[in-house]
């Protein structure tokens, strides 16, 4: 991972851009905490940070980055310094005739928060405030010696059209609604075009799943952070500890957050939380998003972490399953969400516990991709391209061509058995059955699963449950949420997920007809 660099002398300044808003920026007063009433000071991170966004510039003198990407933990005060930004460029050295300032978060009440920062910084300097009017209930202000204005919106108001924005502030887009976000950013950055020199400032959090808006934005600004990418015009600033760290370093949580070194976010607050949280997995998922800014991938609370998970061991080779007894799981969905077809293939107890070879295949309809993957926090383009996932014509799922799959496996590989889901299944069954292959309908309570959850999280926990890495089934097993009954047995449960879990489902019922042990052979 490319950290940033908090040292000012590694971002030259060619043109004196940079510096300007610095001298704007030390002029404006603080209002809120110690320091209500002080003159911002500018720490080197942050004079760093604003050094790297506007000092590029192209042999014309001319800005370079059109787009800033601020990765930093809470209590970095990145939404203070943003709103100092606003204002430079609705009021101060970047202002331009008939400016549109935005600011947007998501939800009124938080993107009420960096106007409002914005607005008492120009209250507490009687000139700035005698030269602006506000319209405080509507997150409003306008200024009339350049006509231009600045405003609040919620990413939940997408429709934003007729907009022509020369400044745009995205405030934790992490937590912004996965649709409508995703058209706000469009919309309003799509109006700036109009304007010559326009840039989009973004400040978050690390955020937790795949797919959506901030994780694009999370993925791109590591790529051009690390070279593998070269866009001039994308300015990432990233705080964040190592992926792989341990979250108790404190080490890691000066790297992570530079406030810590500024004196303004406390270390032995942090201690106190680290001591309280330490046996409350949640809240350690929490705490490596907020404060090391490490992105999560799964659920805050998962049945199994997903380190433990990927410590597999090596699939057998795809041409040494041939021959071998196969049972295939299948997970239906309703209409146009993700169905899994997973075929396990059983390794004879050698005294260490059963293994388990696995080849999954997943099915999405191809109408609306990119909401699905927003929705859901997949990768559903990027998997499809590889060919982990099968799009299907038209906007439901292709029973047809997931049965067709089903019959390529019973082709190719030793197939005894398909397990499916009694729920809208009829006509794929009846399909198999046609087919002369062995259907068993597996049921979803207790009863059921809670046998082969019990022997799938044993060949996990083992290493036995040998997957080739799959990121789309690792997806579904990072979003497993699982409900206990009285007597501790443990299933699944779709109800509580906070993604799709199918893949994960289809291998327990693959497992689940493995050790019943009932299957007659083709």
């Amino acid at each position: 991972m490319t950290i940033f660099s908090p040292d000012p002398a590694l971002y030259p300044d060619p043109a004196g851009r940079a510096d300007r808003i610095c001298r704007f920026v030390r002029k404006l007063r603080l209002w809120e905490g110690d320091f209500a009433g002080r003159r911002f000071h500018l720490h080197r991170f942050q004079e760093s940070i604003i050094r790297r966004i506007y000092g590029p510039v192209d042999d014309a003198g001319n800005q370079l980055v059109r787009i800033a990407c601020i990765w930093i933990p809470r209590g970095n005060a990145k939404t203070t310094l943003a709103s100092a930004l606003a204002l430079a460029h609705f009021m101060g050295p970047e202002a331009e005739a008939g400016g549109q300032v935005v600011m947007a978060a998501a939800d009124a009440e938080n993107a009420g928060i960096a106007f409002n920062s914005s607005w008492q910084m120009v209250l507490q300097d009687r000139a700035l405030a005698r030269s602006v009017r506000a319209v405080e209930s509507r997150k409003r202000m306008y200024h009339p010696g350049t006509k231009g204005t600045l405003k609040a919106i919620s990413s939940e108001a997408y429709s934003k059209h007729g907009l022509n924005v020369s400044f745009f502030l995205a405030d934790e887009v992490h937590s912004w609604h996965p649709a409508e976000g995703r058209k706000l950013f469009k919309t309003v950055t799509d109006s700036m075009v109009k304007r010559s020199h326009p840039l989009t400032v973004i400040i978050s959090t690390a955020g937790a799943g795949q797919g959506g808006l901030a994780w694009d934005l999370w993925q791109y600004s590591h790529k051009v952070a690390s070279g593998e990418v070269d866009d001039p015009s994308f300015a990432p600033v990233i705080f964040a500890a190592d992926p792989e760290c341990d979250w108790r370093d404190e080490d890691q949580w000066h790297k992570a957050s530079p406030a810590i070194e500024a004196g303004f976010c406390s270390i032995e607050e942090m201690r106190t939380k680290a001591r309280r949280i330490q046996h409350f997995p949640a809240e350690i998922a929490d705490f490596r998003r907020f404060h090391l800014n490490q992105w999560q991938e799964a659920t805050a609370n998962p049945w199994l972490p997903l380190e433990v998970y990927d410590k597999a061991e090596p699939m057998t080779p795809v041409d040494e399953l041939l021959g071998r007894d196969c049972f295939v799981g299948v997970d239906l969905s309703s209409v146009e969400d993700l169905t899994a077809v997973v075929a396990v293939f059983a390794v004879e107890d050698d005294g260490t516990g059963r293994r388990y070879d696995v080849l999954p295949m997943f099915f999405l309809p191809e109408a609306n991709l990119a909401a699905k993957s927003d929705k859901d926090q997949a990768d559903y383009l990027r998997w499809s391209e590889a060919g982990l996932l099968r799009l299907t014509e038209g906007n439901s799922i292709s029973h047809a061509d997931v049965i067709a799959y089903i019959h390529e496996l019973a082709e190719t590989y030793a197939v005894r058995e398909v397990a499916i889901d009694r729920w809208n299944s009829t006509a794929v069954t009846t399909a198999l059955q046609e087919s002369d292959i062995t259907v068993n309908q597996f049921g979803q309570g207790f009863a059921s699963m809670s046998a082969p959850v019990k022997e799938l999280k044993r060949a996990i926990l083992s290493g036995h449950f040998r997957h080739g890495g799959s990121p789309v089934l690792r997806y579904c097993f990072g979003n497993v949420v699982t409900e206990k009954d009285a007597a501790e047995n443990e299933k699944f449960t779709k109800a509580k997920a906070l993604g799709r879990i199918d893949g994960a489902v289809a291998a327990v019922m693959a497992i689940g007809r493995i050790i019943a042990g009932e299957a007659e052979p083709r």
